[in-house]
């Protein structure tokens, strides 16, 4: 969901990353992302309870019916600490972290559009481990396990194999079984994805690129097997946004030729891009190739209204960028699969769009790949900002 500059490419590295007593800390004596991180896997897919906001970020595109249906599928599990370390214990509801977690399901062909949203403390039922992926809110879950067992059509992955599990009130409820098709890689320069002028605006990004899926979706008691591709992120910072800025809007594209974008525009509160805004290039092996906010333009378009809050989206942006292999630029255009696709403020108090769609490339006027579109920040009375940093 947020991203920066530079890249390191991650492999199965064996040494292990954790907050020294010497790192500095922001209010409340959080841990702030340094340059240089030492990853090691499986633990670092774990939770990081040295920081004080984190989260488990997944959306992706489903076929069934020999790719006739199509659904939209987004998971998101956050973190958030009040009192640094209290995954490892603490006492009293004061000390327990909260678990808000968001899911939503598109079902193209019905012109559908399903979300739900849950806030938990920490507790049987809701948590984020330490050592390795494994995350629940209620009966959504996100785990690595060691083997999908017979009858998948997924091989195994040196970087491992993981589950997602969710549910949409009693209308909707998947399962589905993911492997990455790239190592995971670390945006940012020296590994740390800067998002401001302050130190503290940082955090230490992770992205699996690109998971193969397979397994069900059923939608009011009708179950189909389904299989496609999904995005993974996992961020963990203690303070989000600047101070100037009030939201985001981002982009996870997966082109047909195998490469995939990212995008990201941080946006000051009369609409310019900050300095800080970034787009990436992953080609098919990994390698990532950074682009400066100087560099591309993103064009906010296709204006779309919420029926149920009022909000205005822009759901429609054209994005233009050199592309490193041809040295041409090009344009693409997003394009929803429908422009319902907005989680309403509910627990957590804040609401925005996101959604599944189509990637144009404007020159030709054919489909190069697919998305996930994110907008932030456009909801009113919307408090994004101050939470991420941490007021």
């Amino acid at each position: 969901m947020t991203f920066s500059s530079r890249q390191l490419l991650i492999g199965f590295l064996t040494v292990t990353f954790a907050a020294s007593a010497e790192e500095p800390k922001v209010g409340g004596g959080f841990s702030i992302p340094q340059p240089d991180p030492v990853l090691s896997f499986p633990a670092d897919h774990g939770s990081h309870p040295g920081f004080r906001i984190e989260w488990w970020y997944l959306t992706g595109h489903l076929f069934a019916d020999e790719g006739k249906r199509r659904f939209g599928v987004q998971a998101t599990f956050f973190r958030m600490a009040q009192k640094p370390g209290e995954n490892e214990g603490g006492t009293g509801w004061q000390s327990d972290p909260l678990y808000l977690a968001h899911m939503a399901l598109t079902d193209v062909a019905n012109d559908r559009f399903l979300h739900e949203e849950r806030l938990n403390r920490a507790g049987w039922d809701a948590w984020s481990k330490v050592g390795d992926l494994d995350v629940r809110n209620g009966n959504w879950t996100l785990k690595r396990v060691e083997g999908l067992g017979p009858g998948s059509a997924l091989s195994e992955s040196a970087d491992g194999l993981m589950t997602l599990n969710g549910s949409l009130q009693s209308e909707a409820c998947y399962e589905l079984k993911l492997r990455p098709m790239k190592p995971p890689v670390l945006f940012g320069e020296r590994g740390v994805s800067r998002k401001g002028e302050s130190p503290e605006a940082a955090s230490l990004y992770l992205t699996f690129p690109r998971l193969a899926a397979e397994g069900t979706v059923e939608m009011d008691g009708d179950a189909v097997a389904v299989s496609g591709e999904l995005w993974m992120d996992h961020e963990i910072s203690s303070s989000q946004l600047g101070r100037d800025q009030v939201g985001w809007d981002w982009i996870s594209i997966q082109l047909f030729d195998g490469r995939e974008l990212m995008a990201y525009v941080l946006r000051k509160p009369d609409g310019t891009p900050d300095r800080f805004s970034s787009l990436a290039w992953v080609d098919e092996s990994g390698k990532v190739t950074n682009v400066d906010v100087d560099d591309f333009v993103w064009r906010s378009e296709g204006k779309w209204q919420s029926d149920v809050t009022g909000d205005v989206y822009p759901v429609r942006p054209r994005l233009s960028v050199t592309d490193p292999v041809s040295g041409q630029e090009r344009t693409f255009r997003f394009e929803p699969v429908m422009e319902a696709q907005e989680l309403s403020g509910g627990l957590g108090g804040v609401s925005y769009w996101e959604g599944a769609g189509d990637v144009i490339d404007e020159s030709s006027g054919e489909a190069v790949g697919r998305a996930y579109l994110e907008l932030t920040g456009y909801a009113k009375g919307d408090d994004l900002g101050r939470r991420l940093r941490g007021d």
